[in-house]
């Protein structure tokens, strides 16, 4: 029979862990402690739930199926502990010290560098890390506790998650320079269908909210043809089909052989806004850094429009 005791915060956080890294030696780094007190603390765990968490292999840890069962426990646990802890800690210290800041590949190469400088200036005693990943790596790590909070495309589940909108941004397509659209403003997402389209690959929210545009592929499906949007920039200067990307990420484009077209009002957007998870104790916080970098958006001149409702 499981024990009635409580387990302590140092065996969940173990666990958990342990489960996220699946290497029991990059879980001790990560905690920070040995790999014999993370050992004794997950023998000690299971002992409580008199049975087996995880599968120790040679090479790699195997969740098993009970640890599977009892992992969302054990993670809201110790995120439930660290919301406190963070709760103690920012008393009286808004946006300081270091904060895990996400953001997506799309948005990050003309928006990173308004962060970096703007922050400097706006919150000199906040401390940013961005990391740059595509959005469901990124909301795993929100989930994990990993990550702080995340600006992302909202439109996709967010399971655990606020979302604080920020602003909406104009999508556009591109074409080749010698395309018979170039010079127009009042294109039809329907008119994507008859276009070989150009995407990146599955995980990238970009894709998704292109494909969303389309009512059907007819005999030119869409082709997923790279992780990075400068590379589809350059299949569609050299002549391979038609891409849509974000108006924001129009400014660095710097080659020859494509042209930006526009769509006709009103134009498809898509909603940027910065999450948290829902059990943070700083979502006023977020809310201020939110609007901080909307602001420095729109000084820098970043094509934006209000959030339809807000």
């Amino acid at each position: 029979m499981p024990t009635t005791t409580l387990p302590s915060f140092s065996q969940l956080r173990a666990f958990v862990a342990l489960c996220d890294h699946q290497h029991f030696g990059e879980a001790a780094a990560a905690l920070g402690v040995s790999q014999p007190s993370l050992s004794q603390a997950i023998t000690a765990l299971e002992k409580r739930v008199d049975g087996e968490l995880v599968e120790r292999t040679t090479r790699r840890v195997l969740v098993t199926p009970l640890g599977q069962a009892l992992l969302p426990y054990a993670r809201e646990a110790v995120l439930a502990a660290e919301s406190f802890n963070e709760a103690v800690t920012n008393q009286g210290a808004a946006l300081a010290g270091t904060l895990r800041l996400g953001i997506i590949p799309t948005l990050a190469p003309y928006l990173v560098p308004l962060i970096l400088d703007g922050l400097g200036r706006e919150l000199p005693l906040l401390n940013p890390e961005l990391r740059e990943m595509v959005t469901g790596d990124l909301l795993d790590m929100l989930a994990q506790g990993r990550l702080d909070a995340a600006i992302i495309s909202t439109d996709v589940d967010l399971p655990h998650s606020t979302a604080i909108p920020m602003y909406d941004e104009p999508l556009v397509a591109l074409v080749p320079a010698d395309h018979p659209w170039v010079g127009r403003n009042d294109v039809l997402p329907s008119e994507l269908d008859g276009q070989r389209l150009l995407l990146l690959d599955e995980g990238n929210c970009l894709r998704d909210q292109t494909l969303a545009l389309c009512q059907r592929y007819g005999t030119n499906p869409p082709s997923a043809v790279a992780t990075t949007l400068s590379t589809v920039v350059q299949m569609v200067a050299n002549g391979s089909g038609v891409t849509v990307i974000p108006e924001g990420a129009v400014r660095l484009l710097s080659g020859e052989g494509y042209a930006v077209v526009r769509f006709a009002t009103p134009a498809p957007t898509r909603h940027i806004g910065l999450v948290h998870r829902s059990s943070s104790s700083r979502g006023a916080d977020f809310t201020q850094l939110a609007e901080i970098i909307t602001g420095l958006a729109r000084q820098a001149g970043l094509p934006l429009a209000e959030v339809v409702g807000s």
